[in-house]
């Protein structure tokens, strides 16, 4: 009996115990819904996460309540409203805001009431069966999860791109991977070439270092007047270059106008006749002038005269054509425009 007695009586403590637990649990929790309070409807823009019936309402940092009720205002799906119970003496007024606090932590939220001054009125009356309204502000840590959300969102999508790129060029980055490798090994096989070839650059870059100097030397050593005297003769020379070519240019025209025209074409048909008459009157006087010179010791008296006779023709014969050249010179319009023709000469 003594043993069963000690068995109930640890039982009973043990129940006292796990009761008071729950009651002070319920005290503790219910302490601040006690008495009367004021019911107020908070609207937010966007995500609560971490918001439920039940969290904390602060102001300034203080309990003043908790939250009584969440749902989606029926007229803007992305808002959402949170009724709230807080104490009655709580200064609520119409400058007050409201945020939501969230632990990152812990991930729970509150909604956190901040007062305005003491000259603000109060809340507007709200319409018949409506409760006061809150619009709350955007909180530092709904800005940073929004943009936590954006920025994981981009950094999704770049993954998707990268990968599909790599998919899409996967033998080309194979190619390229093996031609890294191919290089590398023959620069592994080359280092010796590579130390040589470095070696000699560096051999190349104090010369042209040597050489640097040496021009420096030279500049610093010219006479920047003479220099400058050099320099504008030749652009003097370079300027009259350029008007000797235009003088050029425009006699070559004249040629070529002259040589394309019709009167142009007959006073070379013109010269042609004579230079080719000139040529056989030439040959004439060469084969007359041997034939007397190899009978010239048979010739008497009579000969010799004759012979004097064809010198004679000979030279008035290129007398002419001296005249037809000087002509020429003279004036090249009348072999164009019509003129005496060169008399043909026949030797005799």
């Amino acid at each position: 009996m003594e043993t069963r007695a000690n068995y109930t009586i640890i039982g009973l403590f043990t129940l006292a115990v796990v009761a008071a637990g729950f009651a002070f649990v319920w005290w503790f929790t219910g302490s601040a819904s006690r008495g009367p309070r004021t019911s107020y409807d908070v609207v937010f823009s966007g995500v609560v996460s971490g918001l439920q019936t039940g969290s904390a309402v602060t102001f300034n940092g203080i309990p003043v309540g908790e939250v009584t009720a969440l749902r989606l205002d029926a007229q803007d799906p992305r808002k959402v409203i949170a009724r709230i119970a807080v104490q009655p003496d709580t200064p609520i007024k119409s400058d007050t805001r409201a945020t939501l606090d969230s632990q990152l932590l812990t991930g729970l939220a509150s909604v956190g009431l901040v007062g305005g001054s003491t000259q603000a009125t109060p809340l507007p009356a709200p319409a018949e069966g409506q409760l006061p309204r809150i619009d709350a502000d955007t909180s530092a840590v709904q800005d940073l999860m929004r943009t936590a959300r954006e920025v994981l969102g981009r950094v999704n999508d770049i993954a998707i791109r990268v990968d599909d790129l790599v998919k899409a060029n996967d033998a080309k980055i194979s190619s390229v991977i093996d031609n890294v490798d191919k290089f590398t090994t023959a620069l592994g096989e080359n280092s010796g070439n590579i130390d040589t070839f470095l070696k000699e650059m560096g051999g190349a870059a104090k010369r042209i270092s040597s050489l640097a100097e040496n021009l420096d030397k030279l500049v610093v050593s010219v006479d920047p007047e003479k220099l400058g005297n050099t320099v504008n003769d030749i652009s003097a020379f370079t300027a009259q270059l350029g008007t000797m070519a235009d003088k050029v240019n425009v006699i070559l025209d004249n040629v070529n106008a002259m040589t394309t025209s019709e009167e142009g074409k007959g006073m070379f048909n013109e010269i042609s006749g004579a230079a080719a008459e000139v040529r056989k009157l030439a040959a004439n006087l060469d084969t007359r002038t041997a034939e007397l010179s190899a009978n010239l010791n048979k010739f008497t008296g009579p000969g010799l005269r004759q012979y004097e006779a064809l010198a004679v023709d000979g030279r008035r014969t290129l007398g002419e054509i001296e005249r037809v050249f000087r002509n020429f010179e003279r004036n090249p319009r009348q072999f164009i425009f019509g003129g005496s023709n060169v008399p043909s000469y026949n030797g005799r």
